[in-house]
């Protein structure tokens, strides 16, 4: 079975990267995709990539309450929920 973990902009005082609420990325395997035509913040990835080492590849409680993961910029105020989602794509 394929493990992926979907992050997805839930609220933000402002983007300095142009992100918006609902934009998302997927870590499937440790493969990053982005829906066609997004692009996604490379600090905000930075935060949270740490936080997904050991979560992909086992079930576990930490996932299941969907956390909230800080960019890294505080004014920003930009948070990003972190699940697990079935695959999509070609390879599910």
């Amino acid at each position: 079975m394929t493990n992926c973990i979907r992050g997805t902009v839930e609220s933000m005082n402002y983007s300095a990267c142009g992100l918006r609420v609902g934009d998302t990325f997927e870590v499937r395997d440790s493969q990053l995709s982005l829906p066609t035509g997004q692009s996604f913040c490379f600090y905000a990835l930075a935060s949270i990539v740490p936080l997904l080492n050991g979560h992909l590849a086992r079930d576990d409680a930490w996932l299941e309450h969907r956390p909230l993961v800080a960019c890294p910029d505080p004014p920003e105020a930009l948070y990003i929920r972190l699940e697990r989602v079935p695959p999509t794509g070609a390879e599910s």
